[in-house]
């Protein structure tokens, strides 16, 4: 490992345990029997950074009430839909977020303003380092359905891929993903614009690399869900949620995150693929574009 790797390997850990220490513990002091504890689920690794600005935006929706709420992180560890399965349960989160389907949303309360304006859809490719020249020719979907993807098994993307006729190898596993990729078990592992960069330089051991050329996308959103009779709790993170929009300090916290990865992607220099999303519900509030990044380089 190189001492760069080394060095943001250490700072991931260290975010994460000051986050999650910061939130757990509230911002102020509040006397017992008075605050409402909201429960968030608990990462799928220490290396798993991608809970950090979800956190923070739940944080700051909830910092617009007039309401003693407080966040702390579930103990339970979960995989996604098991997570979502007990969404409210005693001992698991009150809160999760999530791609959204319409299977979900007719399970649970969706609060529908997309946390990461749609990127979540935006897929650049880990590939294994030698492997560049293949993607070199993929020009087009037809050239893309030559080769294998990997996915998460319960993942709403591996259904987006099939539908595509685009091949899927999946595992239950999130950390397995990238050793079978290390192990070019399939030939690229689709991640979104939000997650890829993380998670290369958070697995240094790993003979993996960013491919160049190719920018996959698909409408989608991940939105805050609560369980379906925790409809206060929904209100208020959308009231919570639509005050920072409205004062600006969503679209501050978004870009604090996420402006960096997307001038890493050097978007408009890609090619881009473009994918149906089939299972994208009816609702979903594509008409209103200050919810959606744009390309505008």
């Amino acid at each position: 490992m190189n001492t760069y790797s080394k060095h943001v390997s250490v700072f991931i850990v260290a975010a994460l345990i000051l986050l999650f220490t910061r939130v757990g513990q509230g911002a102020t002091e509040v006397h017992p029997g008075t605050e409402t504890v909201i429960l968030y689920p608990k990462p799928l690794s220490i290396k798993d950074s991608r809970p950090i600005y979800p956190v923070r935006l739940l944080q700051l929706a909830i910092s617009k009430l007039n309401k003693p709420y407080r966040l702390k992180q579930s103990n339970a560890l979960m995989t996604q839909s098991r997570a979502l399965r007990m969404v409210g349960k005693e001992n698991a989160a009150d809160v999760v977020w999530t791609m959204t389907t319409q299977e979900r949303e007719d399970n649970f309360i969706p609060i529908r303003i997309p946390i990461y304006k749609g990127l979540i859809g935006w897929r650049l490719f880990l590939i294994h380092a030698s492997d560049q020249g293949k993607f070199d020719q993929i020009n087009n979907l037809q050239d893309l359905q030559k080769l294998t993807a990997g996915q998460g098994h319960d993942w709403p993307d591996t259904y987006i891929l099939n539908n595509s006729d685009i091949d899927v190898m999946s595992s239950s596993k999130y950390e397995r993903l990238f050793d079978m990729l290390n192990r070019e078990r399939f030939d690229f592992f689709p991640r979104s614009l939000i997650e890829i960069w993380d998670e290369l330089e958070a697995r240094p051991e790993f003979n993996l690399t960013v491919e160049k050329n190719i920018l996959l996308r698909y409408p989608a959103a991940i939105y805050f869900f609560v369980n379906g009779d925790d409809k206060t709790l929904a209100a208020d993170i959308e009231r919570g949620l639509l005050a920072a929009i409205d004062d600006g300090s969503f679209e501050a916290l978004f870009m604090k995150y996420n402006e960096w990865l997307i001038r890493k992607g050097s978007l408009s220099e890609r090619r881009i693929i473009d994918l149906p999303n089939p299972i994208l519900p009816l609702r979903t509030p594509l008409q209103n574009p200050a919810l959606w990044y744009q390309i505008t380089d």
